[in-house]
């Protein structure tokens, strides 16, 4: 008997390809983006000028504890997936013990749409912004994954699955924010950034329970799961019994418009610079701790009890539908509520700590950055060590190198160039050593980038050269 394979798994994994903030930016004074990460800091040009679409354009991708050298691998020329017979069985365990019970893939991207910021009298700083956001978390448990890896039994035998910690949640927003730094003195400088929220589309799926006892001949899912979602002009049609027939979407933008009604959230940053001596900085924030709540609702809900013949992949051949499958679930499963009220989901917050000790007249610096992830349901840390050389106005560089998503196979890159006013710069955090023939990053678990353009107005200019040119 041939075994069933879940090929979706291996899209899901490989579909998040981030966290929207770079963590390299911390360390990078004349770029104004660290000012979104600690409200806090003040950026050291006079005023900077957000260009629209180009000035931020930054997306991350995290695919949890594997990396793409796990799922792919280079067998006689060729990159395979592990579904592929040349994936042997040693390669398969060692892929299984490297999951969590639990493991979560996650995404964000955030593109600005305008922003500026300007010093307010001598000690204070100023911005404001308008970006467009996008999230998407995923949780796929291990269970999951060893019906993947090792398929159903070829005998008689049932193998039981425990899926019930299976989510999802995807958001997409407009955050229009403004933030305020203080210096209080030599030592303390503080700031608070207010984000208003304008919802544009969510969608979350969760289960109370779901079981899947597989066996040879066929497939029984059995369980309890409610999905939300917020979509405007998105029509779920349902039969006589209140079950999902079908999904109307409008052609016309305009219906879209006509339909959509106003989700807002709220969110808040805070943010504290304390420098004990001269060179010596510790910083502390916390970020997008806040809510939204979502408006344009369809709930469904039901309790499964399902039974297939399961999905049958040949590596090689075409036409398997996975969809098909799901589709039929949630058709024969779930009822829909379109009256249901409005919705509240938590927001992806962070905290930073990060110190920093400068030298050589703060032309070269060296910094240590802890970021912790707490988005609803999960704790994730990075750990980001930092070589800043900024020997002029015009010019800045940043290596890093973060240690629990490095893997020793990426390296933390930035670049900051300013011919005044026209300020360029890349960033990224994990910037792949290792390609396949293909080029693809094989041996990465997590790849980020942020880069863009903006004009800056009187950027603080350095006193001394670093290096005096000799007659």
């Amino acid at each position: 008997m041939k075994k069933f394979r879940l090929l979706a798994v291996l899209a899901v994994c490989l579909v998040s390809a981030s966290y929207a903030e770079v963590n390299s930016l911390y360390f990078m004074n004349y770029l104004p983006y660290k000012l979104y990460m600690n409200p806090a800091f003040q950026n050291q040009c006079e005023t900077y000028v957000e260009l629209p679409g180009i000035s931020t354009i930054n997306v991350e991708a995290n695919i949890g504890a594997l990396s793409l050298n796990d799922v792919l691998k280079l067998k006689d020329g060729q990159m395979v997936t592990f579904l592929h017979p040349s994936f042997g069985g040693s390669e398969r365990d060692a892929l299984f013990k490297k999951l969590k019970n639990n493991n979560v893939v996650h995404e964000e991207l955030n593109v600005s749409v305008f922003g500026f910021g300007f010093r307010v009298k001598k000690k204070g700083y100023l911005s404001i912004n308008m970006s467009v956001r996008q999230d998407l978390t995923g949780y796929i448990p291990k269970d999951l994954f060893s019906l993947a890896l090792y398929g159903t039994p070829d005998s008689t035998n049932v193998n039981h699955y425990d899926l019930r910690n299976t989510k999802a949640s995807a958001n997409a927003y407009i955050d229009l924010n403004g933030g305020y730094s203080h210096r209080i003195n030599d030592k303390w400088s503080v700031g608070g950034r207010v984000h208003i929220l304008l919802g544009l589309a969510n969608a979350n799926a969760s289960f109370s329970n779901l079981d899947i006892n597989a066996e040879a001949k066929q497939w029984r899912v059995t369980g309890n799961g409610v999905i939300n979602t917020s979509v405007p002009a998105m029509e779920v049609k349902t039969d006589s019994t209140g079950r999902i027939s079908g999904f109307n979407f409008p052609s016309q933008f305009n219906d879209y418009i006509k339909s959509y009604k106003l989700s807002m959230g709220a969110a808040f940053d805070l943010g504290a610079v304390y420098k004990p001596i001269k060179d010596l900085s510790l910083s502390l924030s916390i970020k997008d701790a806040g809510f939204m709540v979502w408006d344009n609702v369809n709930s469904a809900n039901g309790n499964i009890d399902y039974t297939f013949k399961g999905i049958e992949y040949h590596y090689g051949e075409q036409g398997v539908n996975y969809g098909d499958s799901i589709l039929k679930v949630l058709q024969q499963s779930y009822t829909v509520d379109n009256n249901k009220k409005k919705y509240v989901t938590a927001m992806n917050a962070k905290m930073y700590f990060g110190v920093e000790y400068s030298f050589l007249r703060d032309m070269m610096s060296v910094g240590l950055l802890s970021r912790t992830d707490l988005n609803a349901g999960r704790l994730q840390e990075e750990l980001t060590l930092s070589y800043n050389l900024r020997p002029c106005s015009w010019f800045s560089m940043s290596a890093s190198y973060s240690f629990i998503s490095g893997g020793f196979s990426t390296l933390g890159v930035g670049l900051n160039l300013r011919l005044s006013p026209i300020n360029f710069y890349v960033v990224t955090d994990y910037m792949p050593l290792y390609y396949s023939a293909e080029g693809i990053p094989y041996r990465s678990q997590r790849v980020n980038v942020q880069a863009g353009i903006l004009l800056t107005f009187g950027c603080k200019k350095k006193s001394e050269p670093l290096f005096t040119p000799s007659m």
